[in-house]
């Protein structure tokens, strides 16, 4: 293990005065301290030693910083230096004190929020008649340092493949030589209206709806296919997640069941 400093600390070496001010998202808050060389030698500061006050941090948090400056003799400069920090470190506002031999100087450490979530599939692909009920499982990880809450019920507005152009296709197809554009513009916005699917209903199912930093939750997906969706046609949505969004990727492979049975 390589020693701290390669002098003696107050002797040839001490710190400016503080407080220092550290700041950024776990694992690392960046700072600046000032050291003072006071031999006619050079002085290497690997890092140093910190103290955090009972009760103001974690266990472990804030032991040391990490500085890996040469300083030339009788110098005087301000490094960066840093904390590593745990990753699910939560955000706020810690103490700690720099130690150079006797002498101690204020730190102040700033934590910000990461939201840090990792969603496993990113993209859920489902095949399904319409009417049909389909389900999935997801899994969630909380790789930030901010407690997440998971609702119930997300909803899901499902595009078709190619909506538009098909749309303006079909209504290109419809239109007469005779017709001017207000009458295209017209057709065009009922057979848009006409093809809108109804939002679906999408249930998340899962021990806890709270996820905390570090933790992983299993999530059962839950909708039912609305029943406007046309067979052979693919279709893309979207549920919001903290933070991210859960794309959907659906084929339609078949019409309402209770249409089949009217049809017999």
């Amino acid at each position: 293990m390589k020693a701290m400093h390669s002098a003696p600390p107050e002797k040839a070496w001490r710190l400016g005065k503080g407080p220092f001010i550290f700041s950024g998202i776990p694992p690392v808050c960046n700072g600046m301290v000032e050291l003072i060389n006071l031999s006619d030698e050079k002085v290497k500061v690997r890092s140093l030693p910190a103290l955090s006050k009972k009760g103001t941090a974690p266990s472990g948090f804030l032991d040391e910083a990490q500085v890996g400056v040469t300083l030339a003799p009788q110098s005087r400069v301000r490094v960066a230096a840093c904390f590593d920090i745990d990753p699910h470190t939560p955000g706020g506002t810690y103490n700690t004190t720099l130690s150079c031999g006797k002498q101690k100087e204020e730190v102040v450490v700033h934590v910000f929020n990461d939201p840090g979530l990792e969603l496993d599939p990113e993209r859920i692909f489902l095949r399904g008649a319409a009417g049909e009920k389909l389900s999935h499982m997801l899994v969630i990880r909380n790789t930030g340092n901010v407690v997440f809450s998971l609702p119930d019920v997300s909803l899901i507005w499902l595009e078709e493949q190619d909506w538009v152009g098909r749309t303006l296709v079909y209504t290109l197809r419809e239109s007469s030589k005779s017709d001017n554009h207000e009458d295209f513009l017209n057709r065009t916005l009922r057979e848009f209206q006409s093809e809108m699917i109804p939002s679906t209903r999408v249930m998340l199912e899962t021990k806890s709806s709270t996820i905390h930093p570090g933790e992983v939750a299993e999530v059962q997906l839950t909708l039912t296919l609305p029943e406007e969706l046309k067979k052979g046609r693919t279709y893309f949505g979207f549920i919001k997640m903290p933070g991210r969004r859960l794309w959907f990727e659906i084929e339609c492979n078949g019409v309402p069941k209770s249409a089949k049975r009217r049809q017999k």
